[in-house]
C-alpha cells in the first residue's frame, strides 16, 4: 500500500480499502475505486499548480457523502476556492490501467475555451448540464491552460459580460445574478445557489438558479433558455419541481417554477399556464417581461 502523500494547500491523500482518503480543511471523503498511482499523483499536482487548490468545497461533496460515511463519492474534483463551483472533476477511473479516464470541466469556462483555441477538444456531456468533456490523453494539456483562465466565472460575483447579447445561457445567468435586485423576485427571494445539483454526482441535473424566500423558506426554481424556449423546457421545470420536492431538505415550504427565455411562443405559454409555471421573456442587457 502506498504511504500517505501530502500536497499543497493542506491536502493529504492516502490509499485505503475501497479507494482514496482525501483530507483537507479538517474534512475528508473517500473517492471510491481510486488508487494513488503515479499518473493520479501527476494529475493532482497539475491541477494544484493550475490554481485549482481545493478538493473539498463548502457544499461539495455533500455532507452526507463525507467521512465517516465510507461510501463517499466516485470522483476527484477541483476548484479554485472553497466557495466557487468545481472547475474540473473526473468520475471515470480505469482500475486495469491504474490511472484515470476522461475529465469533465464546468461549462462556464466555455467562452474562455473557445478563445484559447481548445474548444475542438470538447463535447457536451448532456444538454441539461452543459459540461465539457475532454478525453484522457488531453487532460493534462487542458489543465495547464486553466492556469490562465478567469475563475471568477464560477462564483456568484462574476465579472460583467464584455460583449453584447446573450451569447450563451450562462450570460443570461450571469446578468440575473449580478443584477438580482432588479429582478421581479428580489423583493421576496435571495439567491441560494446557481447550478444546484438535484441528483448528486457529476451527471446530475442542475437547477440554473435556486432561490429561497427570506421570510418563510419557500423555494424558487429558475430555468434559463437562450433564444426560443421549446415545450420541453416547461416539462424540465416541472420535473425539477417534482425532484426537489422529494428531497428531505425541501419537504417543507412551497416550490415555485419559473422559465426565462429570449422568446416564448404562445404554444409554450399555454403549456406553462397549464403546469402553473411563471414565464418571462428576457432581452439584452436585462429586461424581463412576464408573459405567462
Amino acid at each position: 500500500m502506498v504511504p500517505p502523500r501530502s500536497f499543497s494547500n493542506g491536502i493529504e491523500i492516502e490509499d485505503v480499502e475501497g479507494g482514496l482518503f482525501v483530507h483537507q480543511y479538517d474534512e475528508a471523503y473517500i473517492a471510491r475505486n481510486w488508487d494513488l498511482t503515479p499518473p493520479v499523483e501527476h494529475l493532482i499536482e497539475t491541477a494544484l499548480t493550475s490554481d485549482l487548490t481545493c478538493m473539498i468545497r463548502n457544499d461539495h461533496p455533500r455532507r452526507n457523502a463525507r467521512w465517516p460515511n465510507p461510501r463517499g463519492v466516485v470522483y476527484l474534483a477541483f476548484s479554485p476556492s472553497r466557495d466557487n463551483q468545481w472547475s474540473l472533476a473526473i468520475d471515470t477511473f480505469s482500475v486495469a490501467r491504474g490511472d484515470y479516464g476522461h475529465a469533465v470541466f464546468n461549462g462556464k469556462y466555455h467562452e474562455q475555451f473557445v478563445a484559447s483555441g481548445l474548444s475542438f477538444e470538447f463535447e457536451k456531456r448532456n444538454k441539461t448540464a452543459g459540461h465539457l468533456v475532454v478525453y484522457r490523453d488531453r487532460v493534462i494539456q487542458t489543465l495547464e491552460h486553466l492556469a490562465e483562465f478567469d475563475h471568477s466565472v464560477l462564483s456568484l460575483n462574476r465579472k460583467p459580460h464584455t460583449g453584447e447579447g446573450f451569447t450563451t445561457e450562462y450570460v443570461i445567468q450571469r446578468e440575473l445574478l449580478l443584477n438580482w435586485s432588479q429582478t421581479p423576485w428580489s423583493a421576496r427571494y435571495d439567491v441560494y445557489q446557481d447550478e444546484y445539483p438535484l441528483d448528486g454526482g457529476l451527471n446530475s441535473r442542475r437547477i440554473d438558479i435556486l432561490a429561497r424566500d427570506r421570510l418563510n423558506g419557500d423555494w424558487l426554481i429558475i430555468e434559463l433558455k437562450r433564444a426560443e424556449a421549446k415545450p420541453a423546457a416547461i416539462h424540465q421545470v416541472s420535473d425539477y419541481l417534482l425532484a426537489l420536492g422529494r428531497l428531505d431538505g425541501f419537504a417543507n415550504g412551497q416550490l415555485r417554477g419559473v422559465l426565462v427565455a429570449e422568446r416564448i411562443s404562445e404554444d409554450v405559454r399555454s403549456i406553462g399556464r397549464s403546469e402553473n409555471i411563471d414565464m418571462y421573456e428576457v432581452s439584452w442587457p436585462l429586461k424581463l417581461k412576464q408573459v405567462g
